[in-house]
């Protein structure tokens, strides 16, 4: 083989060596991709489980059937939320009502992506301000659950899902 020639297979050597790695990133940033696009579907599927968990429970712990109010000042101090008297912080068959999940945390456990860490943080809030803690007793709580995952790489990678429920008395 002569010199010419040796050039021209070391050329094509490089240019396939070359197109051999873009090819690889390729595949590699578009398996990242997907990882993530199912994480996220994931996370928000986690996440809005437990809000929806959450919010079948009764309001307040003060208020429980057959009690209501039409005051504020009987619903449960913005210091106190979280789990009440009798109730096991990591255990929420325990919690009858929301502000029983503020600060309780878990992990779900998935197939494809491994596990998935959930944060509950139960507030009150106005009607003028709903995403703001109004540190004082209202008739609306705020129940945001915060998902992480190491797949998830939005800004902050977590996933916020929030939903506000209202305290409706008896007259």
């Amino acid at each position: 083989m002569g010199t010419g020639q040796m050039l021209l297979a070391l050329v094509a050597l490089g240019i396939l060596a070359s197109v051999t790695i873009s090819a690889n990133k390729l595949v590699l940033n578009q398996t990242d991709l997907v990882d993530g696009s199912e994480a996220m579907i994931t996370g928000t599927a986690i996440g809005q489980a437990m809000v929806e968990k959450i919010t079948v429970k009764y309001f307040d712990q003060m208020v429980l059937p057959p009690l209501s109010t039409d005051t504020v000042e009987v619903l449960t101090p913005p210091s106190q939320l979280g789990p009440d008297s009798g109730e096991v912080a990591d255990d929420p068959t325990t919690f009858n009502d929301i502000d029983d999940y503020n600060g309780y945390q878990d992990s779900v456990l998935t197939p494809r992506l491994g596990y998935f860490w959930r944060t509950c943080r139960v507030y009150y809030v106005t009607e003028t301000s709903p995403d703001v803690n109004a540190g004082t007793q209202t008739f609306l709580k705020r129940i945001d659950v915060t998902v992480r995952s190491p797949y998830i790489t939005t800004p902050g990678d977590t996933i916020v899902i929030s939903k506000i429920v209202s305290y409706r008395y008896k007259k």
